[in-house]
This record gives structure tokens, sequence and C-alpha cells, in this order.
């Protein structure tokens, strides 16, 4: 008989293991950590790493929908001669809530200040990408996978330095595989098969790189009234460790690459550019939750 009760209990436990369900539970209360750590690369050349610590606070809204309350603790921009830390920029950025439960909102709030731009929008990026959205309710036992039937377009305009920030996606998530503590799931977000986006000016309709079609467009700041134009090619995809009991996010790895045409010092109606060159991309970013 003992014999038996070893031998069905592991059955028992893989069938569990089939069967999850990485929804989020949230705990009112819980108060957490996470460390994100970017490093960015601009034409093969290290640009700078930048580490960034945020505290997220479950608590509910008049609703009584749960929401993470993000606070961004610190930040720190290391440079190839220095490095520098933001303490005004972490002051002047109030706190603002998102939620993976299904009634739940992931919108990104108003950018306060534009050098938390990066911070605020890969740190939504993270928690879009195990949202119910994309399908996190539907990965059930591994190679379950799901595909989001709309492209998924994002504006990461801030009202400052980006005047214009916009991309356009299609999504897939796959479980990856189980165990009874975790669950991986990889979360691909690929240029379209048919464009997606209102290109801001026509030659933005000729492919960047080779045949993908074009999805990223941004216009920045340039000085004496003129403007940095950005196009071409972005995709990323991310692995995220979700704790296989309340579905919180444990670990993620982003790896973002765009294969871009950068235009310098332009009218602002994107005519009469200074100078035009090809310009790349490459931003590997990590998130841990800290102990």
């Amino acid at each position: 008989m003992l014999l038996w009760l070893i031998l069905i209990i592991p059955g028992s436990s893989t069938g569990q293991q089939n069967n999850l369900h990485l929804t989020r539970k949230y705990k009112v209360g819980d108060v957490y950590r996470y460390r994100m750590t970017t490093n960015v690369v601009h034409n093969d050349k290290w640009q700078s790493t930048i580490i960034a610590v945020c505290e997220l606070k479950v608590v509910l809204d008049s609703n009584k929908i749960p929401y993470d309350e993000i606070k961004w603790i610190s930040k720190k921009v290391i440079k190839a001669k220095d490095s520098t830390e933001y303490p005004e920029e972490i002051k002047n950025t109030s706190p603002y809530r998102i939620s993976l439960h299904p009634d739940g909102k992931l919108d990104i709030p108003p950018i306060q200040e534009s050098g938390m731009t990066g911070e605020i929008t890969d740190l939504n990026t993270f928690f879009v990408a195990i949202s119910p959205k994309l399908g996190i309710g539907q990965l059930h036992k591994p190679h379950d996978n799901f595909t989001k039937p709309e492209n998924v377009k994002g504006n990461f305009a801030n009202g400052k330095d980006i005047l214009k920030g916009e991309d356009c996606l299609e999504v897939t998530a796959v479980l990856q595989r189980s165990t009874r503590d975790q669950a991986v799931v990889q979360t691909d977000f690929m240029p379209p098969s048919v464009p997606c986006l209102q290109y801001l000016s026509q030659e933005m309709t000729k492919p960047v790189a080779g045949e993908t079609i074009n999805n990223f467009q941004m216009v920045r700041v340039s000085a004496n009234d003129k403007v940095n134009l950005f196009y071409g090619s972005e995709k990323f995809n991310i692995n995220s460790t979700i704790s296989s009991k309340d579905g919180k996010l444990q670990s993620a790895y982003m790896t973002n690459t765009l294969f871009l045409t950068l235009k310098l010092n332009c009218e602002k109606d994107y005519t009469g550019c200074q100078h035009t060159m090809p310009f790349t991309i490459d931003r590997k970013i990590s998130l841990v939750l800290l102990p």
C-alpha cells in the first residue's frame, strides 16, 4: 500500500503542473521590489548601463480591483567616463498603478520626468507580456501558445523630448516549461506582415531592414527648433519566470533590437534634414525580484 501511494503521488503532482493557472493572485498589502538593469548599444558600441529599482505595493482601487502601486526608488546610469544618479527625477515621479487583474489596467502614466520614460515604459512592457490580454490565462501546459488576433500598438511619446513615438507589433506567447514552483513564458513581439502605422512621411513606407515592414517611428527634439526622425524595424522578446503559486513575476529578460534610419536636424514637417544615416539600437534588459 505504501509503495502504491509513493507511485501515485508523483502522478497527481504532474497532473497539477499540466493544468497551470498563471493569472496573478494579489495579496493586499504585499510590498516587494524589482531591480531593472538595461544595457544599451548603439551601432555596435556600448553606450550605457542603467540600474533602477522600484517598489510595488498591492492596493485596491475604488472598485475593489487589486493594483500594484509603483514607486521608483533609485536610478543610476553608468557610462564609460562616469556614473550618475538621478534623485530629482525619482523624487518628481509620482507613484502610479498598474494591474494584471482581468478587470485592471496597464496604462502608462503621464511622464513627469523625460529621463524616466525608459524605465516606466520598459517595466510596463514586462507586465504587458504576462497580461490576460496577451493570453496568460490560456497557457496551462508546456508548448501551449497564444497569438493575439490584433496587432499591439504602442505610444511612447512623453510630450517632452519624444514628440512622437509609435510602434506596432504582432505578439505570440508560449509556455516554455513549468515546475511545481514556477513557469517560464516567452513572449515575442515581431513586425507584422502588413503595415499598421500611419507613417509620418511617404519615404517611411520603404523598408529599412530588408523586406521587413517598418513598424517603428519616433520624433525627438533637436537644437534650434529642429527635430530628429527615427524609423524602421523593431522586434523584441521577453522570457518571464512566473510563480506557479500566485502568478507573481519573479524575473524577466528582454532583448530589444531596432534597425533604423536616422534623419538629423529636420524641419518640423520632416523635410530639409541635414544628414541621413543607418542607426541600430540593441538593448538587453533584466528584471529581478529582490529578496
